[in-house]
């Protein structure tokens, strides 16, 4: 499986370090394994039609968002948690 830090997308603000932390709260947060939050965050934005997806998952928040810096692979990570917090 892909790892969120190899996805690429010209639209990534955030470093594969900001990717990686954020992972790792994500992953305490849901009582998930590191591994296993990064790769299906990546399936969502990788799931077979690139770029296409990354550019859906950045313009799902309504505004500027500080807290994922404009980054589609953080803003999957927030739609993922949201959605397993559900």
């Amino acid at each position: 499986m892909t790892k969120l830090t190899e996805i690429e997308g010209a639209d990534f603000t955030a470093s594969d370090d900001e990717i990686e932390q954020a992972i790792e709260e994500a992953a305490d947060d849901l009582g998930m394994s590191p591994e296993k939050v990064s790769e299906e965050v990546a399936y969502i934005l990788d799931s077979g039609t690139g770029r296409a997806n990354n550019e859906g998952v950045a313009g799902a928040a309504a505004s500027d968002n500080v807290d994922t810096n404009d980054d589609p692979r953080l803003e999957a990570l927030e739609m993922f948690k949201l959605r397993q917090e559900l």
